[in-house]
Parts: C-alpha cells; sequence; structure tokens
C-alpha cells in the first residue's frame, strides 16, 4: 500500500510558508480595515471582591474616546462558557479573578485609548482571596459561587483496593504537584468586529472554535446566530488557549456598541492574566505491587484548579483521571479527582489536556517502585502495559494499536543503553530516565463530536477544500490537503483548503483533543467517495455509456475501451450544463454503545488512544542544581504519517513545550501580591535550552478505524517529557523531585 502512495509521508510543502516567512500572512492584528477603531480592556486591580462602582467621566473626556463598554451596555445573556456559562465578559458584579474584564475603552487610536483606559477609576468591597484547591473545597472558605467552590468530581472504582493492597509485597505513597503555567504563543488572543449596515456582524478571531464563536457573541448581544459572521484568520499558536471566546465577544460588544469596527489586541500582560492556562494539581497517589513488579492496587486522589471560571476544567478532569493509571493494567484502583474554583486566572484547555500531570505522577512513581523493588524500570514497564484486548478500568477493550507500547519499550531500551554509554562532562553527573504515555483522542463519549468538511470539484481540474476546523498553525490545512489529494489521486498541488468562515463553511467542530486528522481525513475521504460518484455519473451522461463501465484513476476517467479522459474535460462540460460538483460528508468519532462502557459520567471513557515514550539524558552540576538535557529521544506512534514535516515539528515542539514544564515555567504570585505577567519573569525554554541531539523516532502502528490508518500527534508529545527528566535527574544525583518545575534549589544536595 505505502507504494502505491502519492502525497502520503512525502515533505509536501505547506501552502501558507511562503505567506508566513515573508510577512503577507494576515493575523487578525494585520486585517486592513476601513475605519477601525481600537479597544483597551480595562482590568481589575484586586484577586476578590465586589465591583461597587466604575467611574469612567474623567476616561470619557480624553479626546478621541468613542465610547467606554461596561457590563450595562451588555443586551443579551450576562455570562458564557463553553461547558458551564458561569464567565461574565464583564464584571457586574463579583470580581474572582485579578485582570478580569470590567471595561472596555473604544478610541480612535491606541495611545487615546490607553490613556483613557488608566484613568478609569474603580471602587470594591475585598473579600479574602482563595489560591489553593485544596482549601477551596472546605466548608469555611470563602465561596465563589452560589453553588460552591466544588466544580466537578469523578470517581473510579474497579476491583477492591484494599484487598489489593493487602495483596501487594510494597506500597508506595507520595504526593506530586504541578504548577499554573500558560500556552505563551507567540500571538496574543485578539479580534476584530465590524457592525454591517445591514445589521449584521463580522468577526475575525484568531480561536480554535469559531462555530463556538458564533452563538456566544450572538448570545450576547441577543441577535440571531445566523447574523454573526465569523471568520478565522492566520493563527499564531493556540495549544487549547484559544479555545476561549471572551475576546472575541468583547470585539463584538464594543463594535455592536459604536455601530463601527472595533479591533482589540492583547498585551502580553492581558494573555497572562485573563486567559486559560494549564490546570495546577496536586496528586497523592498510592501505588501497591508484587515483589516481581506487577501491579496490583492504585489509589489516587486529585486536587484541580480551575481558578475562577469552569472553562474546561470538568473536561480536563475526566482526561486526568483516564490518564491517572498511565499505559498499564492495574486490577484495583480506587480514583478521585476534584475540580475546584479558585481566585487564580482561569484554568482550561492546554495541550494535554491534564495528562501532563497525571503522567509526571504514575511515570515518577513507576521508577521509584522499580528503585525499591531494585528492578529495571523498563522491565517493570514492560510487565504491566496494556496489552491488545486489555479492559481498562474504564472498562474500555485496548485496540491493536497498543502493539506500539512493547516497541516503544524495546526501542528506549536500546536508547538508554546507547546514553549510559557516554562519558559525562567534568564536573557533571550524568543520567538517563524515560516515561511512557498513553493519551486520549476524541472528546469523550456521550459528547456530540461530530466534523463536517466538503469539496468542490471545478472545471480546471482542481479542488476545493470546505474546511470546518480552523488550522492553528500545526498544519492541519495541510493534512486535509494531502489526503483530498490521495482519495482523489491527484497532485496535491491541485488542491487547496479555503479559509474558515462560519456563512460559507461547514462546521466543523473545534479543533483540539488530538482528534482532527484522524476526524477531517475521515470525513474526507467520504466526501471525496461521493464527489467522485457524481464525476462519474456525469461522464456516463456525456459520453453516453453506462456508467459501471467506467472508472476512474489518476484523475482520468477511462473507458470500457481504455481511452482515458481528463477529469477536467468531463467536468467543464457539466460546467456548460450548470452542473457543479460538490460534496459534504460528517464523520463522528466512534463510540458504539454496544462496546462503550456507559456507566460512567459524561465525557467517560474515551475509546482510542495515541502511546509513545521519551528518554532524556541529562548532566547535573551537584553543586549548583543546574540541569543540563544533553540529549532526548521522542518515540511516537501516529498511525499512519500523512505529513512527514508536520509530524516531526510536532513531535519536536511537544517536547519543548515538555521540557518548559519540566524545568522552567511556573505562574507564581509574587510578593506584592501580582502574578507573573510578563516573559521577563515566566521563564520559557529557549533554542539553547533544547537538547542538542534531539531524535524523533516515528512509529506507525496503524489504527484500523483512522484515514489510511493515521490518528492523533498534537499532544501525545507533551505529557512523557517532565517524567523522563526527571527520573534521568534522579539516576543522575539520587535526588527525586515531586514538584514542577524542577528547580535548582530543588536539587542542590545538602
Amino acid at each position: 500500500m505505502a507504494d502505491e502512495m502519492i502525497t502520503l509521508g512525502t515533505n509536501a510543502l505547506r501552502k501558507d510558508a511562503w505567506a508566513k516567512v515573508t510577512g503577507a500572512a494576515h493575523y487578525v492584528a494585520d486585517i486592513p480595515l476601513e475605519n477601525v477603531l481600537h479597544g483597551v480592556v480595562v482590568r481589575s486591580t484586586i484577586h476578590h471582591g465586589r465591583l461597587l462602582s466604575v467611574d469612567v467621566e474623567a476616561a470619557q473626556a480624553i479626546p478621541g474616546v468613542r465610547k467606554i463598554v461596561t457590563a450595562d451596555d451588555i443586551p443579551g445573556a450576562k455570562a458564557f462558557g463553553a461547558l458551564v456559562p458561569d464567565q461574565p465578559p464583564l464584571v457586574d458584579d463579583l470580581v474572582r479573578h485579578l485582570g478580569e474584564p470590567i471595561a472596555v475603552v473604544v478610541a480612535e487610536t491606541k495611545s487615546a485609548a490607553r490613556q483613557a483606559a488608566r484613568l478609569v477609576e474603580t471602587a470594591y468591597q475585598l473579600i479574602p482571596p482563595l489560591h489553593d484547591p485544596v482549601e477551596a473545597v472546605l466548608p469555611e472558605a470563602p465561596q465563589l459561587y452560589e453553588s460552591g467552590n466544588l466544580l466537578s468530581r469523578y470517581e473510579i472504582k474497579v476491583g477492591d483496593v484494599e484487598r489489593g493492597f493487602a495483596e501487594s509485597d510494597l506500597i508506595l505513597a507520595d504526593v506530586f504537584s504541578m504548577p499554573l503555567v500558560s500556552p505563551a504563543y507567540l500571538e496574543t488572543e485578539n479580534a476584530a468586529a465590524r457592525w454591517n449596515d445591514d445589521d449584521t456582524l463580522t468577526v475575525w478571531v484568531s480561536s480554535q472554535h469559531p462555530f463556538l464563536d458564533q452563538l456566544e457573541i450572538a448570545a450576547t448581544l441577543g441577535i440571531p446566530s445566523e447574523n454573526v459572521q465569523v471568520k478565522s484568520a492566520f493563527i499564531g499558536g493556540a495549544f487549547g488557549g484559544k479555545e476561549d471566546s471572551s475576546i472575541a465577544i468583547l470585539a463584538a460588544l464594543c463594535a455592536w456598541a459604536v455601530r463601527g469596527t472595533v479591533r482589540l489586541v492583547n498585551n502580553r500582560q492581558d494573555s497572562f492574566l485573563a486567559h486559560p492556562k494549564r490546570h495546577p494539581a496536586q496528586i497523592r497517589l498510592k501505588l501497591g505491587a508484587k515483589k516481581d513488579g506487577s501491579f496490583v492496587a492504585l489509589q489516587a486522589k486529585a486536587h484541580m484548579d480551575t481558578g475562577a471560571f469552569a472553562s474546561y476544567g470538568p473536561a480536563v478532569g475526566v482526561i486526568l483521571t483516564e490518564t491517572l493509571a498511565g499505559s498499564y493494567r492495574v486490577p484495583n484502583v480506587d480514583l478521585e479527582t476534584i475540580v475546584a474554583y479558585t481566585n487564580r486566572p482561569p484554568a482550561g484547555a492546554m495541550r494535554g489536556f491534564g495528562s501532563p500531570q497525571s503522567h509526571f505522577a504514575i511515570e515518577s512513581m513507576v521508577d521509584m517502585l522499580a528503585v525499591e523493588l531494585n528492578l529495571d524500570p523498563i522491565e517493570v514497564r514492560r510487565k504491566n502495559i496494556l496489552r491488545v484486548g486489555d479492559k481498562m478500568f474504564t472498562g474500555v477493550i485496548v485496540n491493536e494499536t497498543a502493539n506500539s507500547l512493547p516497541e516503544c519499550l524495546r526501542r528506549a531500551e536500546e536508547v538508554i543503553e546507547k546514553y549510559d554509554a557516554i562519558e559525562p562532562t567534568p564536573g557533571k553527573a550524568a543520567g538517563s530516565g524515560m516515561a511512557l504515555v498513553m493519551q486520549s483522542m476524541g472528546l469523550g463519549a456521550k459528547v456530540p463530536d461530530d466534523s463536517t468538511h466538503g469539496l468542490e470539484w471545478l472545471p480546471d481540474g482542481s479542488v476545493l477544500i470546505r474546511l470546518g476546523s480552523p488550522d492553528l498553525g500545526q498544519g492541519l490545512a495541510t493534512v486535509a490537503e494531502q489526503i483530498t489529494a490521495e482519495a482523489l489521486e491527484l497532485p496535491y498541488e491541485r488542491v487547496k483548503a479555503l479559509d474558515l468562515d462560519t456563512w460559507e463553511s461547514p462546521n466543523g467542530n473545534v479543533t483540539c483533543a488530538s482528534r482532527m486528522t484522524y476526524l477531517v481525513g475521515n470525513a474526507l475521504k467520504d466526501a471525496a467517495a461521493q464527489i467522485k460518484a457524481q464525476m462519474l455519473a456525469q461522464a456516463a451522461r456525456l459520453l453516453k455509456q453506462p456508467q459501471q463501465s467506467l472508472s476512474y484513476r489518476g484523475g482520468e476517467v477511462i473507458t470500457a475501451a481504455g481511452e482515458k479522459i481528463a477529469v477536467e474535460e468531463i467536468i467543464s462540460r457539466a460546467a456548460d450544463d450548470g452542473i457543479e460538483f460538490k460534496s459534504e460528508a460528517t464523520f463522528s468519532f466512534p463510540y458504539p454503545e454496544a462496546t462503550t462502557p456507559q456507566h460512567l459520567p459524561i465525557g467517560m471513557p474515551h475509546v482510542l488512544f495515541c502511546f509513545g515514550a521519551q528518554v532524556a539524558r541529562v548532566e547535573v552540576d551537584p553543586e549548583l542544581g543546574v540541569v543540563d538535557v544533553t540529549h532526548l529521544t521522542a518515540i511516537h506512534d501516529v498511525g499512519r504519517v500523512i505529513s512527514k514535516p508536520g509530524v516531526e515539528g510536532q513531535i519536536e515542539g511537544g517536547a519543548s513545550m515538555g521540557l518548559g514544564y519540566a524545568l522552567f515555567e511556573k505562574m507564581d504570585l509574587k510578593a506584592d501580591g501580582k502574578w507573573v505577567d510578563s516573559f521577563s519573569e515566566y521563564l520559557l525554554p529557549t533554542s539553547l535550552d533544547m537538547p542538542p541531539n534531539f531524535e524523533p523516532v516515528i512509529l506507525e502502528i496503524p489504527e484500523e478505524s483512522g484515514p489510511f490508518g493515521a490518528k492523533g500527534i498534537g499532544e501525545v508529545t507533551v505529557p512523557p517529557t517532565a517524567p523522563a527528566i526527571a527520573n534521568a535527574i534522579y539516576d543522575a544525583i539520587g535526588v527525586r523531585v515531586k514538584s514542577l518545575p524542577i528547580t535548582p534549589e530543588k536539587l542542590i544536595i545538602r
């Protein structure tokens, strides 16, 4: 099959590459708009309290100020939210986090808007803030909502965990903690909106979910959703943080309020304070095993901090819970996850979606157990990994892609042997460590998980893709073009994905959850089959031959006599008769009721998974606690490579994000009571921090239900990096760090 492929697995050049490297690409901040006004958000200066007054008199007097929009100006819904509508576009009563939007100044120039924003005066009645998710669910804690501070709670019990611990030869118990971290995309959140003469609204967004933006905007303004047109611009990174609709809602509200065109572009401080982060978590883990390393029982209690608003917290809690056991069979489990509101900035979707937190805990503890039992960590994993046909603790039966797990371990073993043979730099201690990973695909059972996309075959023989989900910069459009080209047996150059427009594009649903290649690819394969059938039907009419006597191959119609007719001739002749060739297909993520357990909460379980492993070699200065990651090998099963550069880019980018999570990133509360809100204090890994020896190892174990065997790669590359580095550090200096990031002061041996 591989020898017959036209474009899959090749180094096909992304069609947006030239525009991006030359600066010709239009991001929202670059789109040329006439008579554009500028918005600046006025944000709360407290963590928690009641908003008593907003004085705009001095601000309104600044020349060029057109309008200062407050909660009183909202004509429709006073709160929004993808899962729980608890987030007000603008505060009208209770402030729940530092930096929450209070008002928006709309002015003719950015400088006027900024000057006026500084003059808006606010008064508050202070309430003690909460910054700890464990304390937040105590009865005496101040309540952020009338319903309390508990957002969601998940419990899964299988077997008899107490009996399992009683039968264990060794029991380990420990606590692992992970911090609040930022997506830190290059392009901050932004949106532009234009109120049109026909009382419709056009909104340009940098968003992962334009169709949800359309609904949220319409609800806030109290207008029909069909009156709101949302257009996707180029997107400069998202990583989950741009599933949030707040900036688009504010831009739309301002455009409606002034009956004009308004652009809002967050600065970096705005981005840090007001947009979704990765959830901080505390995980108490208890693991029991036999002397040979066989796992017997696992108990976990996780506290997740969702911040001031729910955002995607309930869904993140689902995946954290489902991945607490990692890639392993454990007969007795007792798992509990509590998702709580606090007065931190909101946490929501971020690449990995709960899995980085759970994997740091379980993959660290597996190594700890191996040390206590004096066993090889690889052998402990090999003994316990999921096998094809195993039943997970959720009741899901593992499919054939679990065959990648033993191969991941085999490759990791070879890499560790190679790393261990490298002499350390004088004065440094060297060590190697690894971690396995299991990442779910899809939105989860009982959640609508459909994706619709369309094709149009033009008279010149080229094909347009009406892509219903946005490309975030990760290359979704390229994958769609390659799969369509493959399905229609056409050159890649003849296929082009169009920009998303909610008035023109089908609803492809949100771009997230490691499922877009899977969903988009399957939908486009179906759409290609439909449009091919349309073309053959018209060929039969035009050629006056039975359709069953015709076949299609490589852009040509082939008659029974062997005559070959270029498809563009058929399409152009049909076009003369007013016939267009269009198709549309919807693919739904498969949750067959017969094989998908139904007893779990909404969003559970997930039924398809990506697997992988990463191996790190570190050198540690034992006096200074400085860690250099000198080598990193990332082994990941993608099912089938569609875009080779895309896969390699995802693996390297995910590993760099995992490196930041391991060693650098933490959004702290500073001594002055303010959050870290700039890159001068929030440390990101740079190119100099990346391992000089980085190797992606791509496995292709086909996912039977995937397009050409492909499955996800976007998220699975992040979770194993931090535990692999932590395990390597322990191997180097014998210090076990159980909280992230792993900073020098945690490593200095006293």
